[in-house]
Parts: C-alpha cells; structure tokens; sequence
C-alpha cells in the first residue's frame, strides 16, 4: 500500500499531482552556499519525502517501475563481470583499457537505476544527483576513447576473415604435413638428416633420421662433447675445429668422416654445416645435414684401391712388353743378319730352299715386329693437337702418292667445308695416306679409282671426315666385327697386310674420336671419322 502524505502540500495544476516543499528558492543562498549544503547532507532524507508519498502511485504503478529498475540494475551489474573475467583471461585483446571503461560505464548507469528504487523508500537524491553526475563523466571519457580507437577497431578481422584465414591455415598446415611426410620419407630413404646448433647455449637439435645414422635416440645427443663421442679421435679435431671456424669466421664446411654408433658399428658420414647470420652479422646458428654414405665410401676405396692395383698391373705390363719387345727385335735382327752372311752357293738345293723360307720368315717378323711398335707408340705417347689446314695436308699427302695416282688414274673430288682441324700431324698424314692408298688399292678391276674425301661440321658441331670411294667395298654381315682388326684382310693385293685400317682406328681414338664404316661388296666403302678437338 501506498503510505499517506500527510505532511505535503498538494497542489493541482491541470489536474497534474505535484509534490511541492514551502521553500523558496531565494532563500537557499549563492552557490558556494548551495554545493556546501548539498554535500554536507549527500544522505540527508529530512527534505524529501520517499518517492512514494509524492504523487499517486498505485500499487502496480509503483512496483512496475521498482522491478524493472532492480532488473536493469541486475542486467547492469552482471554484464561487467562478464566483462572483467573476458579481460582477465584474454591478456591478448587489443584494447583492455576501453573495456575497463565500458566496466564502470555499465556500473555506474546500473547504480542510477538501482538508486531510483530505493528512492521510492529512501529519498537520497542528492547522492543520486552525484551518482548520475559520475555517470555522465565516466560516460563521456567512453565516448572519447571509443573515438580515438575507431579507425584501429575498422582494422580489426571480421569472423569471416578469420574463418578465411583459419581455413587458409589449414590448407597450408595440411600441404606442410604432406611436405614433411615426403621429405621424412626422403630423408629415410636417402638417409640425409638435418641439424642445428645454437652457440649461445651450446645445443644441438637434430632430426628423427639421424637417430636412424646415429643408431641411437637424437635427443640423446645434446651437446658437443655427446657428439665428439660417436667421432674417433682424429675425426673429434676436425669436428671441433670446424664447428670454431663457422662461429668466429662464419665458415661453412663440408667434411666425410667415420663414426661409431653406441652399438659399436662403424660407418661412414658426409657432415657438412652452413653458418645463419642475424642482423647484426653475427653468427647466431650452425646448420646443415648429416648423410650417411658408407655404401658408396666403402665402393669408392674399393674402386681405388682397384684402380691402383689396375695401373701397378698395367706399369708392369707395359715395362714387360717393351722388354718384350726390344728382346724380340734384337734375336728377329740378328736372325736377319746372320743370314745375310750366308753363302746360298754353298748350300745344296733343298738347304736353299729351307733357308730362302728362314729368310722369308725373319723379314715377316721383324715387319710384324715393327708394326707393333708403332701401335705401341700410339697408345702410350699421348700427342698434342695442333691447328691444322686440311687441304694443304691433303695436298701432301696427295703429291706423296702422285706416281700411284697417275698410274691408276684416280680421281680425287676434295670437298672440304671447313677449313681447319685441331689433331696431330702425323696422326691426320696417316689416316690419310692408308685411306687413299686403300682406294687405289682396291679399286674395280675395269674401273679406275674414284674417290671423295668431304670434311664439314655436324649438327652438333663436331668436325667429320667422311671418305668414300666407289672399289671393291666389304661384306660388313661377314666381316662388321674384325675389319680393324690387326692383321685382318679381306681382298687379295700383293701389298695387303691388314695393318692401316687398325692403325687409323688407334690413330683417332686416341685423339677422342671415333670412326663409323658403310659398305656392300662391289658398291665402295664409307668410313666417317668424327673428331674430338676438345677431348
């Protein structure tokens, strides 16, 4: 029930109930007066009646607005503790002053509506005057700060553009996963470890392959001295001295070593490091990987140590074959002179016959001898190219067999699209000499000999000799395998002796070159010869 106001004036205006004291204004004093009198009696209740007993309130009237007011007040009261647990757990929010501002804003606006129902009991209304005052300050520095960081608030992410940046994330968090499986498994495969060493704190991290290396947990070895003990003694130094050079001088290093795994198994390691620069240029990491290539080391040594066995055979070989050799020239020579002095007169008819065969067969080995040699000289004497005009050592060639050619007459087509070669003189003098002399040789019966020597450059760009003539030709099905072979012939000629051809093949492969021959029996041969200047 709504108390009664006894001690009030009502006055009707319009019908309008207003509660109205009997002081005038005039009598309050100035201002000084005035604040000195408000705060003096902030909780003074003698001057105003409770909001009850000033105008008609009904029941339900008055209550309505109680509620709400307690409501609003509850609503403002719980907010900011919402509010402060946020702050207090996100020490990432960009702008905590701001909410605590929002704190007290709220606060103070639930205090005004909680003051406003006590009111209709406790008639403090100069504290609520304050509270209100409290109010409007509080909320105008939230105005201004909320103006001060409205443009950086515009530049904050929308949920959508986060969403969009957590769903880029993960794309790229998933092709990182896929990346790192693929070279895991590479690494495995290849087994290639990475690793890393912090000079400030003097530890290593290493990845999962080089436990694998290692045979032993990666975590296991933190620090240098943990490394040093999987190194012998000689390899501890290099390790150290190279990990002194990345840190002082920012060297990077490459060495192969050999460890021992805790199991006792010794293998070999490519260890090589790359020294990481900060911004003052100053070493601040040691990386790089560790492989093991004990496989391919140990194939290595093995294949040296073959190859060295290898050259001491061949030094050994070719010593034997030059004694060989002289030895054999010397006894054929003086088979050759002892039968010079011989008097065939004296001997009967069949001893001459024997002896003119000893004769013949001293004279076939001292040739065979002889040709030997000179493919012995071949191959050991390494000869320097030297820029040569081809058509004037064709044309030396060509005056040295002018009686030969002009008792045959042969025809010589000379096409030369390149003017120089880089090969030894006297190899090219000889290649050309038996190829030529091979045309007059074994030219048609009823024919004269036509030859054509064509030298040009091939697509891509080596020089070629090709040299082709219209005679005999060979059966290449019957004899593609032996024809450089020594001592192989294949048409019958009083001066045939299976040696040019095989002396050309050594001539050019020697240089780095090599040679191809076309042919069909009675339709000429083609050899084509491509050099190798740079070899």
């Amino acid at each position: 029930m709504v108390p009664e106001a006894a001690h009030l004036h009502i006055i009707s205006n319009d019908n309008i109930p207003v509660c109205h004291t009997a002081v005038s204004r005039s009598s309050q004093g100035g201002l000084p007066e005035q604040s000195q009198e408000f705060f003096n009696g902030i909780f003074s209740t003698a001057e105003w009646p409770a909001r009850w007993y000033c105008g008609y309130w009904s029941d339900f009237h008055g209550w309505l607005y109680i509620v709400s007011d307690i409501l609003i007040w509850a609503a403002y009261f719980l907010i900011p503790v919402f509010l402060v647990r946020f702050v207090l757990r996100r020490k990432d929010f960009p702008f905590p002053k701001t909410i605590w501002l929002f704190v007290a804003f709220i606060l103070f606006c639930g205090a005004t509506h909680l003051i406003d129902a006590l009111i209709f009991w406790l008639p403090i209304y100069r504290f609520s005057a304050l509270v209100r005052f409290g109010t409007a300050i509080v909320s105008l520095t939230t105005v201004y700060c909320l103006f001060k960081i409205f443009p950086n608030v515009l530049l904050l992410r929308s949920v959508a553009d986060l969403q969009r940046e957590i769903d880029e994330r993960t794309i790229v968090e998933e092709k990182l996963a896929e990346s790192e499986f693929l070279l895991t498994a590479a690494g495995n495969v290849g087994k290639l470890g990475g690793w890393e060493y912090d000079p400030a704190t003097g530890q290593f991290r290493w990845t999962a392959t080089c436990g694998n290396i290692f045979e032993t947990d990666e975590a296991d070895v933190h620090s240098e001295t943990d490394l040093l003990k999987l190194f012998p003694e000689p390899y501890q130094l290099i390790i150290r001295a190279a990990l002194r050079e990345s840190i002082q001088f920012g060297q990077a290093w490459d060495h192969e070593l050999q460890l021992v795994t805790p199991a006792g198994t010794r293998k070999w390691v490519r260890f090589s490091a790359t020294p990481l620069l900060n911004a003052a240029g100053q070493v601040s990491k040691v990386g790089g990987i560790i492989m093991d290539i004990d496989r391919y080391k140990t194939l290595e040594i093995d294949l040296v140590r073959s190859i060295d066995q290898m050259a001491q055979k061949n030094n050994q070989l070719h010593s034997f074959t030059h004694i060989l050799s002289h030895n054999l020239r010397n006894h054929s020579s003086n088979i050759a002179l002892l039968s010079e002095f011989v008097d065939e007169t004296t001997l009967t008819k069949d001893n001459e016959e024997l002896f003119q065969k000893i004769k013949t067969v001293a004279k076939h080995l001292n040739g065979t001898l002889d040709d030997l040699s000179q493919v012995i000289k071949i191959r050991d004497n390494q000869l320097e190219g030297e820029k040569l005009d081809i058509r004037e050592v064709t044309d030396q060639v060509l005056s040295v067999l002018d009686e030969s050619l002009h008792k045959s007459q042969a025809h010589i087509d000379l096409e030369f699209e390149e003017k120089e070669i880089v090969f030894p003189h006297i190899y090219l003098e000889s290649i050309l000499m038996n190829l030529i002399s091979n045309g007059i040789k074994y030219k048609k019966d009823d024919q004269h000999p036509m030859i054509k020597l064509h030298f040009y450059r091939n697509k891509v760009g080596l020089k070629v000799l090709e040299y082709c003539d219209k005679g005999r030709g060979i059966d290449l099905s019957l004899h593609a395998e032996k024809i450089f072979g020594l001592y192989k012939t294949f048409h019958k000629h009083e001066d045939a002796h299976g040696v040019g051809l095989f002396l050309i093949k050594n001539q050019i492969e020697a240089q780095g070159g090599s040679i191809q021959v076309f042919s069909k029996v009675d339709a000429g041969i083609t050899f084509k010869i491509t050099f190798n200047e740079n070899a």
